[in-house]
């Protein structure tokens, strides 16, 4: 048997309907299968108006279950032959006879028979259910206190095989008949199972959301591709429209020319973020005064819905161009003199007192890295200029960007305007990083500002609360550096952001600096654990003093661990570094002592491995350059590397040996300490790879 059900509403918001989808498929399949109601297939529906379900290959009955319920223990159930009210009790719960239970194994056991109930009589509650429990983060009541629900619930439609089930939530009953379009088709049409998507669709209703995005992307396509242009479909903004229409129609409209001379970043801005529009562009070049919207409505003449478009987007973009216009005659400088007028937060002053900070870091820091200072210099004295402009205020999402174009406007070094974009990324755990060292480096120092601040206010996340932004910073700042791929350690740059606090009157605690990196190791520890590093090889390579260092050694041990041998080598390495650490002595081992063969071959093996682990690396660094700790593992040939990886797997062939043999606590002091050190040797040999014991065996 086949079952539609659907849950027809007032307009869902888009952002919802996604979740609400996947919500509704997998609640049903839980409930039909605890209703025990096998099925073959679900497909799931959704337009702004409607959510609904497909269900197919369900039985007429549910399956019948045999099983056995253990009760009380048999000496509580019976005494003296006779049944105790706990045995009678059990029956009555078990819906069996009390001579019906049987003693095993001390207990008594009920043998309950569940026979299968007709399908028809099982949905409605199901369906019910599903209408009244499905999530969604507000619920509004309506009518007579009908709900709550998402949006209010306008019809229902439940169908087994055609025939209507008795469903009934929020005082709606479901029927037979959908709706159509509102303006198109607004009468009721009628569906079942098997012509759910077509009746839909010559009511001008497209159900699919597939179907319908893909033709949201042809009709945006196609339309620009007719006079010439490219549509920009920016993958969110094809989703939400998607979910904003049910019958898609591409409209283009234009604007005024001399709003081009607004960056296309805020054409864009205010084109997609703002009013949901497509921009056009010519193939290869910059944004064209037209843009397209996707209707969900078709009357007579587009000309009114062109007209309409226009008119909302003119009233924008107009707004834009002023501020444009407005904030270009201050200087680029004086407009930075005006963060002295913004919070950043309270007990860490300004967000000049900030920007301040991050450039005496960034001075501090310069010299260490493969940067021109010259360029950093400029760019720390105008970090974050544009955030008091009027165009930041009114689109936040451009900050960074404007810095970038006023600046370049204003006859700044292109370099630096392309510092002060970069200070500003990434702003989402997703989004593009730095393009220039520059750049990098003050991106890293304002996450890295921001986190020690709040961690000397004690404002240090807990549980899943975290309203400043904490995590954020420190995964933006995992990103920053691993990308970069500077030697430059976590806690360097956070002892430069500490010490900038302590030069404006602020006494942050080395404590804090700790407490600041343990918690950025820990959310670039999650980042690569989410891109696919095992959590023992991350935890492992932390001993490496920089972020890429840390990913670099995370990923050859990750090599290491697919070979088999690699599971005897820790095994044995940690033996021999719980032993090592048991002396205080230090030097290299005597071979003058070595009163065995195993301890020469140990010690003959030392120096090979040594060369390999150093090697290991540096072919590593070389097919593995630098990368986002927050995308997938970058594909790369890695076999010049097993050279190095077998090099270092033969070290448990001469240290096997040596476990199993050669006694190393023994009386005489100076052969003990001897056979110490050659332990010691192991240790530093694989030390460069990372603390190996955290593998165990």
């Amino acid at each position: 048997m086949n079952l539609l059900f659907e849950i027809g509403t007032e307009e869902l918001p888009a952002g919802y309907v996604p979740h609400a989808l996947n919500d509704l498929r997998t609640m049903a399949a839980e409930r039909l299968k605890k209703a025990r109601l096998s099925f073959e297939q679900i497909s799931a529906y959704a337009t702004p108006r409607r959510l609904a379900l497909v269900v197919r290959g369900l039985p007429q009955t549910s399956a019948r279950l045999e099983e056995e319920r253990r009760g009380p223990p048999a000496h509580a159930a019976f005494k003296d032959g006779r049944p105790t009210p706990a045995a009678l009790g059990f029956a009555r719960k078990a819906g069996v006879a009390v001579d019906e239970l049987v003693v095993r194994d001390n207990y008594v056991w009920a043998r309950v028979v569940s026979e299968g109930r007709p399908a028809a009589e099982l949905l409605p509650e199901i369906l019910a259910g599903l209408v009244r429990d499905l999530p969604a983060p507000k619920k509004m009541i309506w009518g007579e206190g009908e709900g709550p629900f998402v949006r209010p619930v306008r019809w229902l439609v439940a169908r087994l095989d055609g025939e209507v089930l008795p469903v009934e939530v929020f005082n709606v009953s479901a029927g037979r008949s959908s709706r159509g379009h509102r303006f198109l088709a607004p009468g009721e049409v009628v569906v079942d199972a098997d012509n759910y998507r077509d009746a839909l669709y010559e009511a001008y209703v497209v159900a699919d959301v597939e179907q319908r995005r893909e033709r949201v992307v042809l009709e945006a396509s196609t339309l620009a591709l007719s006079e010439g242009y490219e549509a920009v479909l920016p993958e969110d903004l094809v989703d939400e429209v998607t979910h904003l229409v049910e019958w898609p129609v591409a409209v283009m409209g234009s604007f005024s020319q001399r709003y081009l001379e607004l960056p296309d970043e805020v054409l864009a801005t205010v084109m997609i973020q703002h009013q949901r529009f497509f921009p056009v562009r010519r193939p290869g070049e910059r944004l064209t005064n037209r843009f397209i919207g996707v209707s969900g409505h078709q009357p007579p003449d587009l000309g009114v819905v062109r007209a309409g478009y226009e008119q909302v987007l003119e009233g924008r973009i107009y707004d834009a161009y002023f501020f444009w216009s407005e904030d270009l005659q201050t200087p680029l400088a004086e407009h930075h003199r005006k963060l002295a007028g913004i919070n950043f937060q309270r007990g860490l002053g300004t967000m000049a007192d900030k920007a301040a900070r991050v450039a005496a870091a960034a001075r501090e820091l310069a010299g260490e890295l493969p940067l021109d200072a010259g360029v950093l210099s400029r760019a720390a004295g105008l970090f974050k200029a544009d955030l008091p402009t009027q165009m930041v205020y009114e689109f936040p999402e451009l900050e960074g960007v404007m810095a970038r174009a006023y600046g370049e406007k204003q006859g700044l070094d292109p370099k630096v305007a392309l510092a002060l974009e970069d200070a500003v990324r990434p702003t989402g755990p997703e989004a593009p990083l730095p393009r220039s060292p520059e750049g990098a480096l003050l991106a890293a120092l304002d996450r890295a500002d921001t986190l020690i601040g709040f961690f000397h206010l004690g404002k240090k996340p807990s549980g899943s609360a975290d309203p400043y932004g904490l995590r954020r910073a420190a995964a933006g700042l995992a990103r920053i550096l691993g990308a970069t791929g500077w030697e430059l350690p976590l806690e360097r740059l956070l002892s430069a952001a500490a010490r900038a606090y302590r030069d404006h009157g602020l006494e942050v605690a080395p404590e804090t600096v700790t407490a600041a990196a343990g918690f950025a190791s820990e959310r670039l520890e999650s980042l690569l654990t989410e891109a696919g590093l095992p959590t023992l090889a991350v935890r492992a390579a932390a001993t490496a003093p920089s972020v890429y260092g840390r990913m670099l050694r995370a990923r050859l041990i990750y090599e290491l661990m697919q070979r088999p041998e690699f599971a005897e080598l820790t095994r044995l390495y940690k033996r021999a570094a719980n032993l090592a650490s048991q002396s205080r002595a230090s030097g290299e081992p005597d071979p003058t002592l070595f009163e065995t063969p195993e301890e020469e071959s140990l010690y003959a093996a030392l120096e090979p491995t040594r060369a390999a682990v150093a090697e290991l690396l540096r072919r590593g660094a070389r097919l593995l350059a630098p990368w986002d700790p927050a995308a997938p593992l970058p594909a790369a040939d890695l076999s010049p590397l097993s050279e190095p990886l077998n090099q270092i797997l033969a070290l448990a062939d001469a240290l096997d040996p040596f476990m199993d043999n050669v006694l190393v606590m023994v009386e005489d002091e100076r052969i003990r300490e001897n056979r110490l050190a050659l332990l010691r040797g192991v240790r530093d040999a694989l030390a460069g790879l990372g603390a190996l014991e955290v593998l165990g065996g």
